[in-house]
């Protein structure tokens, strides 16, 4: 439940629901967490350009804790495929948010509602997040044969807050895994206002992108294209 405003291309956290409502948040809808996700796991991005990915790989190893950076000199791939494992999702039921602001009076004097649902921006609300702990790599040559991987050399690369599995390394594939599960995808709908009332309006899948600054590597469509929005890494 909390609100991500985008203006001009760039998006922004702004805060938590209740804030924009201007209630307290005992009336908030429950949040059910850890939520295993069996749909969403073992489900693969398309195949990046080794620059691309390796800005998304970069960013993956530095929130665990790592410090892999665009460091490539581990492998001679020229493409990179993520795929996540043991995905787990934190949720709000969206009726019930529907319900929720039904009966909410809306903070009409607030300056982000007036900037970004009322203004020049866009608002939207999230209501699911998809996360993981652990993401399998593949490498591949430009030809879509393995790729070769320095299995000796990545541990030292990533450091030690991360765990490197490279016991698949001869079919190019390398799995990473650290302490805290990682939000990699989200849902979301978008706040409008109609006839003086909040409205929710569903989002397309890929539709809005979170980053907290510039990045030119847009992450792949990892959730499907009817349940959650890509999540850009930039943290």
């Amino acid at each position: 439940m909390d609100l991500i405003g985008i203006q001009s291309g760039e998006s922004l956290y702004l805060g938590h629901l209740n804030q924009l409502i201007g209630e307290s948040a005992e009336g908030l809808p429950a949040i059910e967490a850890n939520i295993e996700s069996a749909e969403m796991s073992g489900q693969s991005s398309s195949k990046l350009s080794i620059a691309i990915g390796a800005n998304v790989l970069g960013s993956l190893i530095g929130a665990m804790g790592g410090t892999l950076g665009v460091n490539t000199s581990y492998t001679d791939a020229r493409r990179i495929e993520f795929t996540f494992t043991d995905v787990i999702n934190d949720l709000v039921v969206p009726l019930a948010v529907g319900d929720y602001l039904r009966e909410a009076d809306v903070d009409a004097g607030n300056l982000i509602l007036q900037q970004y649902v009322l203004g020049y921006g866009s608002l939207y609300l999230i209501t699911k997040t998809a996360k993981s702990r652990k993401f399998l790599v593949k490498y591949e040559r430009k030809n879509g044969t393995i790729a070769e991987i320095d299995a000796k050399a990545l541990p030292q690369l990533t450091g030690g807050n991360v765990t490197v599995d490279s016991s698949h390394a001869a079919e190019g594939v390398v799995s990473f895994a650290g302490a805290t599960p990682l939000v990699f995808g989200f849902q979301c709908f978008r706040v409008g206002v109609a006839e003086g009332e909040l409205t929710l309006t569903s989002v397309r899948a890929g539709n809005v992108a979170l980053a907290t600054g510039n990045t030119a590597a847009q992450m792949p469509d990892l959730l499907s294209e009817d349940d959650a929005v890509d999540l850009r890494f930039s943290l």
